[in-house]
């Protein structure tokens, strides 16, 4: 999981530097912040992950309870992070959207290349 997060970031940040190159600072800025938004969303599920390689258990109810809890406290943490991108941070939505929906398929890619690859 961890080089999954690693390629993600790396593809994400290649992206975001031919996004500047191409289309300018602005649209380059909104794509980096949805980009580290799908980032930090990664990055509490392989923190989630690695919590649970110590903590296991066989409950099915308290596993279902902490599947349940990791999923809103992702979802939470996302909703709040775009809040600040579209509103205190007043960036280009589009691009903004783009940037969360580029790096969540990058993480989708980069799980299936890491479990192919080890």
């Amino acid at each position: 999981m961890f080089f999954a997060l690693l390629i993600q970031a790396v593809v994400i940040a290649v992206v975001v530097v031919t996004c500047w190159v191409w289309m300018g600072v602005m649209v380059a800025q909104a794509l980096a912040c949805g980009a580290v938004i799908a980032l930090v969303n990664s990055g509490m599920l392989v923190g989630r992950w690695y919590i649970g390689l110590d903590d296991y258990h066989c409950d099915g109810a308290r596993h279902l309870k902490l599947f349940h809890r990791s999923s809103l406290e992702r979802f939470f943490v996302v909703g709040m992070l775009m809040a600040v991108g579209f509103g205190l941070l007043d960036l280009a939505p589009q691009a903004l959207l783009a940037g969360f929906i580029v790096g969540q398929l990058v993480w989708a890619f980069a799980n299936v290349l890491a479990r192919r690859l080890f």
